[in-house]
């Protein structure tokens, strides 16, 4: 619970009935390495907050190939948006890459949170308006940057994944071939 109260705390000031109200809710997964976190088709009721580890989140699509969305480490929120809050079935899966240890938070009980606490529904709500700039710039990126580009912005942010993910979904994530990324590697 620590890491989170550190997190929470760079954004607001914690009182104790606060961390009590989330320790009430929080429930701690071990996702061990490769196994899946939530599942594309299924219902998601909940939101991940990474304690250790590295998650992947990412889309399978008809013809069975797998799109790797984001990678998740220490301190990232992870979570099905679009099924969480438009009450649908989920779009991607999540799984762990390594050991890993999240913290899951049940969409409705965090909810009920936020009504008891607004300073953390401000937190919540900013959290949402970073997580929306962050995928635009992604889109962005993807549609003008060239591979070389995404690339090296890839081991600018995410330097310490190229040890830890598969070749394969670091290829996905960049939105290009195994072979174009050994390519650009040897450059």
């Amino acid at each position: 619970m620590e890491h989170i109260f550190s997190w929470l705390d760079e954004k607001l000031q914690l009182s104790a009935t606060l961390k009590t109200d989330i320790q009430n809710i929080a429930r701690l997964k071990h996702v061990g390495k490769g196994e899946i976190l939530f599942e594309q088709g299924k219902n998601i009721t909940d939101l991940f907050y990474v304690v250790s580890g590295c998650m992947r989140a990412f889309q399978t699509d008809e013809k069975d190939r797998e799109h790797t969305m984001s990678f998740n480490t220490q301190n990232y929120w992870l979570c099905d948006y679009k099924g969480l809050y438009q009450g649908s079935s989920g779009s991607i899966s999540a799984d762990a890459l390594e050991d890993s240890q999240v913290l899951a938070f049940n969409m409705l009980d965090l909810e009920r949170l936020y009504v008891k606490h607004p300073e953390l529904a401000t937190v919540g709500r900013g959290f949402l308006q970073r997580h929306v700039a962050t995928l635009h710039d992604r889109i962005l990126n993807q549609l003008r940057l060239t591979a070389k580009e995404r690339y090296d912005l890839f081991l600018k942010k995410h330097a310490h994944i190229e040890q830890i993910a598969a070749n394969r979904y670091i290829a996905s994530y960049l939105g290009i071939t195994q072979q174009s990324l050994s390519r650009l590697r040897s450059i």
